[in-house]
């Protein structure tokens, strides 16, 4: 093609274009229409992203029926706080913030975020919904409920914290969760993040991937499925039992349990600090220390090279310790009491099976302290 047939060709598309805008008939006032000035509006906004946010707060209040019994929130993303008071109402309290191209319509975006209400056979349900395409946008919801009333959620990916309230049961939390004066139990799944647990009535808690949990004054029942981070509990009154793995794992002041005591660790370390009840503990590879402030009935077995440390209790109790292929250490005041390490005889092969005992009792018996270690070293002191 000539460079005149081109010029014919593009000659007939203007004129087809003048006809056709004098010739068609009105446009829709609502459809939008083809514009440059449009495109390079919205490649700027692309390329401008939304620097500029907003931020809006709906206030609701509900009346909280006798029949109502628990509240249950469905919002996977943004902050929650929940507080118990003596009321007879619900107060409900959504700010969002959400970023957009211009203040307007960051605005307009903070505003069509909304929630609804779902009651039925005593649950008011409440979740988040309608959160627009455009932007981005950040929930906190606040609650200020009769204390009366339980408090579940779903799966929770922002900050977290509930007070006063019958009962609580987190399906599964990735921020940083908080939990106080809770009359009833508390259920709980942390993933990474902390989790601050204090004055509940009773506990079942799982963590993982990191989590690192503070847990005190728990009034009833501990079940604790702990894999990997730190775990720290104090002012535990009733029974307690553990599965850990990988994870650092203390308890303080836990002369109020009742008892029994049952843990069972693989890696990790677990460490007891004033026990006097009833007590087990099977570690794996596992570093076990125990400090005891009484006498109790006490038994530790250990499979692997960690070691087994334990402070021996005021009064009388009684010794019943053996380690294959590792050592017996005895304080020396233990000693001087009457406990007696009988080692292996000399002139075996090094891969044999070495057994190192320890029997005895100090101040006439008592409850008996018992002790396996395969591989590990034991040492007892007194305190």
């Amino acid at each position: 093609m000539g460079k005149r047939e081109l010029l014919l060709v593009v000659g007939f598309v203007l004129v087809g274009a003048l006809v056709y805008q004098f010739t068609a008939p009105p446009p829709d006032p609502s459809a939008r229409g083809f514009s440059f000035s449009r495109i390079i509006d919205n490649i700027r906004r692309e390329v401008r992203g939304r620097p500029e946010s907003a931020e809006v707060t709906q206030t609701f209040t509900r009346p909280a029926a006798e029949g109502l019994t628990e509240i249950r929130v469905r919002m996977p993303i943004g902050g929650i706080a929940v507080t118990g008071e003596d009321r007879t109402d619900i107060s409900v309290e959504f700010h969002v913030r959400s970023n957009g191209f211009d203040k307007a319509e960051a605005e307009k975006l903070a505003k069509e975020s909304t929630l609804t209400f779902d009651e039925a056979g005593g649950v008011l349900v409440i979740a988040t919904t309608n959160f627009p395409d455009e932007g981005t946008q950040r929930p906190t919801l606040r609650l200020k409920v009769p204390s009366r009333l339980a408090f579940k959620a779903d799966a929770k990916n922002g900050e977290m914290t509930i007070t006063n309230v019958a009962l609580v049961a987190i399906g599964v939390s990735r921020a940083a969760t908080t939990i106080t004066n809770v009359k009833g139990a508390v259920s709980l799944t942390q993933r990474g993040s902390t989790a601050t647990i204090k004055d509940v009535g009773s506990l079942k808690l799982t963590t993982a991937a990191g989590a690192r949990v503070r847990v005190g004054q728990v009034h009833g029942d501990v079940t604790l499925s702990l894999q990997g981070g730190e775990f720290r509990g104090e002012g535990f009154t009733g029974a307690l039992e553990v599965e850990s793995r990988t994870t650092d794992v203390q308890f303080d002041t836990v002369d109020g349990l009742r008892g029994p005591i049952r843990v069972n660790a693989n890696l990790g370390k677990v460490t007891f600090n004033g026990l006097q009840t009833d007590a087990r503990i099977d570690g794996r590879e596992t570093e076990i220390r125990v400090s005891m402030a009484a006498p109790a009935p006490l038994a530790i077995y250990n499979e692997g090279e960690e070691p087994i440390e334990v402070a021996v209790p005021p009064g009388g109790f009684t010794v019943d310790a053996l380690s294959i292929n590792g050592k017996i250490t005895v304080a020396g005041e233990l000693e001087q009491a009457g406990l007696r390490v009988v080692a292996p005889p000399g002139g075996e092969p090094a891969d044999s099976r070495r057994e190192t005992r320890l029997n005895g009792s100090i101040k006439g018996g008592g409850p008996t302290i018992t002790l396996r270690s395969q591989r590990g070293d034991i040492a007892l002191r007194s305190k």
